[in-house]
């Protein structure tokens, strides 16, 4: 069994085919091309970062400083975007009594029982419209989030600062007046 202990950064482990070498209390793979690929598993506040893809390399103050902003404002928006979708979801629970409402018998006030295909036409054609508009809003909503969780992932404070600032903001600015009922977890 091999002592790791006394293992030090510039040590070179194995066959001439699995070089090891040891880093930072790691054993990594020797090979430049492989080593390259390996991804920063720890905070760090540095300036140079690649975002999402490798042509997006970010390597000085400036782009990085656009780069939080950026960033600042998808979280900030994705927080308005679930705001829109609440609101959304809420009108359309208005709109669905109202028109059930209207649906009264000829003979009273009183909501009455109306013709029950009547009744399932005009709930059904509006439902499926709003289901399809909160489908792909989910679908925005989803891709957005796990846009944002890729970006915290790059392990840069600025970046993660960034995301968890522009929720919070979106937070304080999109849901100032939430009344929300408890077990109301729609869009969130």
């Amino acid at each position: 069994m091999m002592n790791m202990n006394n293992m030090t950064n510039s040590s070179e482990y194995g066959s001439d085919d699995s070089v090891m070498k040891m880093m930072d209390g790691h054993m990594m793979p020797a090979n430049d091309s492989i080593a390259m690929q390996m991804m920063q598993m720890t905070f760090y506040a540095g300036v140079d970062v690649t975002v999402l893809i490798k042509q997006w390399n970010v390597k000085t103050a400036a782009e990085l400083f656009g780069t939080i902003v950026l960033w600042f404002l998808v979280a900030m928006l994705y927080e308005g975007l679930k705001r829109f979708r609440r609101h959304i979801f809420r009108r359309n629970q208005v709109s669905t009594r109202v028109g059930f409402n209207k649906l009264q018998s000829p003979e009273s006030d009183a909501p009455g029982p109306a013709s029950p295909d009547t009744r399932i036409v005009e709930v059904s054609g509006g439902w499926v419209k709003h289901h399809v508009i909160q489908s792909f809003l989910q679908l925005l909503q989803t891709t957005i989030s796990f846009i944002l969780m890729l970006v915290f992932m790059t392990y840069n404070v600025w970046l993660a600062l960034a995301i968890v600032l522009g929720d919070f903001a979106g937070y304080l600015l999109f849901s100032a007046d939430l009344d929300r009922p408890p077990g109301d977890d729609c869009c969130s």
